[in-house]
């Protein structure tokens, strides 16, 4: 006697599928849209004005952080559409192994004037000038008025 025995899956409605495929093409659109807020140039010459102002104290560069600058990026935006300044919950979105964190957040008409703002106030200097911190994220967003919302996040790994 022979016997054969066929298993098959059971069939899955394709709105199952379509709505998932949805969902994962949302997910990956943001993820692109905050590494290229990430990214943007603002950012990196800000990095560049915090990295100046360490060596003009003989303290090393910090290094770039992608991770931190999209925390960075994505708080700009929130505090842009809130329309003041708050901080971030510093340990949230910040994966990994830390030992230390700081911030800043601040606004201005531009990236130079938050930046001498910055070093202007001495908790924010503080930050900016900490030998302990090595590695750094920066985001900023100029809303439709011209306003530059600036965010350093700051870490030691």
């Amino acid at each position: 006697m022979i016997t054969q025995t066929t298993i098959t899956e059971p069939a899955r409605p394709r709105r199952r599928r379509r709505s998932r495929l949805a969902a994962l093409a949302a997910v990956a659109a943001l993820g692109i849209a905050l590494l290229v807020g990430a990214c943007n140039p603002e950012a990196y010459r800000t990095s560049d004005y915090i990295n100046d102002s360490r060596a003009q104290n003989g303290l090393p560069a910090l290094e770039f952080n992608l991770m931190l600058a999209m925390k960075a990026q994505a708080w700009t935006g929130v505090m842009a559409n809130n329309g003041y300044l708050s901080h971030s919950n510093l340990a949230a979105d910040n994966w990994g192994s830390w030992a230390k964190l700081g911030e800043n957040v601040g606004y201005g008409w531009s990236v130079e004037s938050v930046h001498q703002a910055f070093m202007a106030s001495a908790p924010h200097r503080a930050n900016i000038l900490d030998p302990a911190f090595n590695k750094v994220g920066t985001g900023v967003y100029r809303d439709p008025s011209g306003k530059y919302w600036v965010v350093h996040e700051f870490m030691l790994e």
